[in-house]
């Protein structure tokens, strides 16, 4: 006969046994095959990037201004005397020098009342020589000697006179230039002002344009210039500030301005659309960077540069600029390693692994 204990212990010593096979519920030491994750999550991997050290540089400060060329000097011919245009000595186009024959106009009446006038002065010449033989006898009055003196030197005058519309009937080229018009033919008659030529001197030019009032203090005669025009692209040609307007015109409000520019070979013409670039200021030792590494965000241009290993977003105060370089007035510093490729999309404490070449 079993006993009471038989009865009731047994089978609770065969629960435990069954309870004690389930995994995790053991008495032995299980902690490796349930340690938990890491709690901050696997490490995002290095972003790499390519870099340039921030050197000291120097940038020149210009303005960029639109202007059309002109010629250095450009004088309107005309005839000062009317009548038949007997001669013209020049072609459209062509190359004159300062005293070349451009026009005679009226010279064959001219010269015949020249040859009038000298005739006139002989006979003034002969009358007063025998008045003033007369007045040395005695045989005429002082009045008489007046007289004939006064239209001696009438002559003379009216002879100077001839002489001078009969030069001023010859037109001659004021300066050596290039004829732009040819407003007369042979054969014509012309009134007094009538236009003959416009000369050009254009072995110089000028570029006029007009310089805002905000920075018209920045700019001296004799200040340095660039000209580029559409007829040579990617050519350069350099000039000097020439002349600066007292005042400002137009409802623009700029100052004209003259940057005078060589042109020994004559390939600059007049009419020509010119880009001029005006230096305002030279700028040494300053941190300059190409705009193309910066990024626009909600704070303004920023720069991403290396610092420990993992990138630093840099806010920028930006000042001149030349081409595609900038003045960082603030937010970066000479020494520092600036991210110029792999940049876009960094925040900051981001790791970022720096390579050689793109990366």
């Amino acid at each position: 006969m079993k006993s009471r204990f038989d009865r009731t212990f047994l089978p609770g010593l065969a629960l435990l046994g069954a309870l004690a096979a389930l995994p995790g519920c053991g008495s032995g030491d299980t902690r490796s095959e349930a340690a938990p994750p890491d709690a901050e999550g696997p490490r995002a991997p290095a972003v790499s990037v390519q870099v340039a050290e921030l050197v000291p540089q120097s940038l020149v400060e210009r303005v960029e201004l639109s202007g059309e060329l002109e010629p250095w000097v450009h004088v309107s011919v005309s005839a000062e005397l009317g009548g038949t245009v007997e001669l013209v000595g020049f072609r459209e186009g062509e190359h004159v020098r300062k005293g070349q024959v451009l026009a005679r106009v009226g010279t064959d009446m001219m010269e015949a009342a020249l040859a009038e006038a000298q005739a006139r002065l002989e006979g003034a010449q002969a009358v007063h020589e025998k008045t003033a033989e007369l007045f040395k006898r005695q045989h005429v009055p002082r009045q008489e000697l007046i007289a004939a003196t006064s239209a001696l030197h009438a002559a003379e005058a009216q002879v100077r006179q001839a002489e001078l519309r009969r030069e001023r009937s010859v037109i001659e080229a004021p300066i050596s230039g290039v004829a732009a018009t040819r407003d007369v033919e042979p054969g014509e008659v012309v009134a007094p002002g009538a236009p003959i030529t416009e000369i050009y001197r254009v072995d110089r030019l000028k570029a006029v344009a007009g310089v805002p009032e905000n920075d018209v203090t920045a700019f001296r005669v004799g200040g340095e210039a660039t000209i580029e025009v559409d007829a040579f692209p990617g050519r350069v040609f350099e000039g000097r500030i020439h002349l600066i307007g007292p005042a400002a015109v137009g409802p623009s409000r700029t100052f004209p301005t003259e940057i005078a520019v060589d042109n020994p070979k004559g390939e600059l013409r007049p009419g020509m659309i010119a880009r001029v670039a005006l230096v305002k200021r030279q700028l040494e030792d300053v941190v300059v960077v190409d705009r193309d590494v910066l990024q626009d965000r909600d704070v303004g241009p920023v720069a991403v540069v290396v610092q420990g290993g993992v990138a630093s977003v840099r806010e920028l105060t930006l000042g001149a600029s030349e081409g595609n370089r900038v003045v960082v007035e603030q937010g970066l510093e000479p020494g520092e390693m600036l991210i110029v490729t792999g940049q876009r999309g960094l925040v900051d404490g981001q790791a970022v692994e720096v390579v050689e070449g793109r990366p």
